[in-house]
């Protein structure tokens, strides 16, 4: 047994300790669903990256990039980030304050609607579901290179270590874990690429000999690698094309996803939510920087890896020395946990907050609320929902990184325009919340699930989100028109203002603006890096 083996199984067991002992501090549904809204920055900062580093960016998008398409994926994802600061700020903080449980909850409340509650909690089974079962067998794919394990049995180990955590702790185990989990991949992400680079000759001589290579160089462009062996993109519209529509696929999804955007509900205050976005907003990309093209230099050492989502684990065992790897490899199981942990609290708690009640004899949305039956019904949802998760991931062909992209357009299109309007808008009534939801969310399931199962390969133009987007602005528009917007709607969005606006001090805000300054600061120095690092070679 070796030392990445060894390190796996202590990650493993490392889990399920810390459900236990949270376990026992768990009073009511306040700490079990959102960690008794007393989370601070640091926290908040974890489980927003943990959530969002799921084996789809390290291994799915860490993949691509090693086909040749490092520029595509970071600029993706620094136009995908801006979702974090408009988010936290048009919906997040109200989120907070709104005191609901869940997502779908203050949907329900903000329009005074079952079932538009109902149809959130759904979504969220949905396309949490899909996100499941992505995270779910890639981490299967990790078990099964470390410990020479193949089929069901790696699925299986995978679900037990995740599934027994998170039905025992909740929120408060997701919270902790993930900001472990946080420092170990972002840790072993800088090291593992710094060993990357300087077994290539240090991060000059790196950019140096790609851009010498005629096979390479072309990586280095900011369309990637289109005339090289790379399938996604073909030309530099396509590539064009995919930055822009995938980077506002994802900006929505920073911004209102409910694995993000639920984050800031167990936030102190409003402004901590709003400086957790603002940290995050930095973080992400900055780590995207070192990990893609970390992943491109890869090709200098070895150009054959197959698959190529395998890329950092075979520089684990290959490039870097034991230790950084073991941190390396330790850390992309842990994002693969942590994400999980968090997908499936947040199917357990839509199953038995908003969407179970409809199904119990003479219980409304309003049924009970001990905390025994919330709690109890939670962990029966993830137990059954795990259970489904489970068979998916181990019968899954499609790549994790498009059932990762389904599952994020999903939601893009079915709550991205509902849920900045529901704060920002007080002329969007039940009906256009519900429709918009529905149909954004429908067309971009059917044509989604026609690309990645059907094998139809629709032109990068005409991505399903986009038909989804505008499928749910007609229906917002049109229903809100037919039924206009209800007393107690209204109502309940101005005092929700009023409350929002009321949790800010001089003193808070002096603080979130030390933030913004700081922020300002690094990413000056950023650019000022990429700069001296790249376009001398480029030139």
């Amino acid at each position: 047994m070796d030392t990445f083996t060894i390190t796996v199984i202590l990650s493993f067991l490392g889990f399920l300790v810390v459900g236990i002992w949270v376990s026992r501090g768990i009073n009511n549904k306040n700490d079990y669903f959102v960690a008794g809204r007393n989370v601070g920055v640091l926290f908040i900062v974890g489980t927003l990256v943990a959530s969002f580093l799921s084996t789809v960016a390290l291994m799915g998008e860490a993949g691509m990039a090693y086909d040749g398409f490092p520029w595509p994926i970071l600029l993706l994802g620094v136009m995908s980030k801006m979702g974090y600061l408009a988010g936290v700020v048009l919906f997040g903080r109200y989120l907070r304050d709104s005191e609901a449980l869940t997502i779908p909850e203050f949907f329900g409340n903000r329009f005074n609607s079952s079932r538009l509650r109902a149809l959130a909690g759904a979504s969220v089974l949905i396309g949490m579901g899909l996100y499941l079962v992505t995270v779910t067998r890639g981490l299967a794919v990790v078990i099964e290179a470390i410990l020479g394990i193949d089929g069901f049995w790696a699925v299986f180990i995978t679900w037990v270590a995740f599934t027994i955590f998170t039905v025992l702790s909740g929120s408060k185990g997701v919270i902790i874990t993930d900001t472990m989990m946080f420092f170990f991949f972002l840790i072993g992400g800088i090291l593992g690429s710094i060993a990357i680079f300087r077994e290539a000759g240090g991060v000059k001589e790196t950019f140096t000999q790609l851009a010498a290579d005629p096979t390479l160089r072309e990586g280095l462009l900011w369309h990637g690698q289109i005339e090289g062996p790379g399938e996604r993109l073909n030309s530099i519209g396509e590539a064009l094309i995919y930055i822009f529509t995938f980077g506002l696929v994802w900006a929505f999804v920073t911004a209102v996803s409910p694995w993000q955007a639920s984050r800031y509900m167990m936030a102190k205050t409003s402004h901590t939510a709003i400086r957790a976005g603002i940290v995050t907003l930095l973080i992400i990309p900055s780590f995207y920087l070192f990990i893609m093209f970390a992943a491109y230099a890869v090709n200098l050492i070895n150009p054959d890896i197959e698959p190529n989502s395998q890329v950092f684990i075979w520089a684990a065992y290959n490039i870097m020395p034991t230790a950084v790897g073991v941190i390396l490899v330790t850390g992309i199981v842990a994002a693969g946990l942590s994400s999980a942990s968090t997908f499936l609290s947040l199917v357990g708690f839509s199953a038995a907050h908003d969407v179970g009640p409809l199904f119990r004899r003479g219980e409304g949305l309003d049924g009970s609320d001990t905390k025994t039956d919330n709690v109890r019904s939670a962990r029966w949802s993830m137990f059954i929902v795990g259970g489904i998760a489970l068979l998916l991931a181990y019968v899954a062909t499609p790549s994790v990184l498009d059932i990762g992209y389904m599952a994020a357009s999903f939601f893009a299109a079915s709550w991205g325009i509902v849920a900045f309007a529901s704060t920002q808008s007080k002329r969007i009534s039940e009906a256009g919340a519900f429709w918009g939801m529905l149909c954004g969310g429908v067309i971009t399931l059917i044509l989604e699930s026609i690309k990645t199962f059907g094998g139809v390969d629709w032109p990068m133009a005409f991505h399903p989100v986009l038909f989804g987007l505008a499928a749910s602005l007609i229906a917002v528009i049109v229903g809100s028109k037919v039924k206009p917007v209800e007393e107690s709607s209204w109502q309940y969005i101005s005092e929700l203002k009023q409350r929002v606006e009321s949790d800010v001090t001089v003193a808070e805000v002096k603080r979130t603006n030390r933030y913004i300054y700081v922020a300002i600061g690094f990413i000056a120095i950023l650019f000022t890096a990429v700069g001296f690092f790249y376009v001398p070679i480029m030139s």
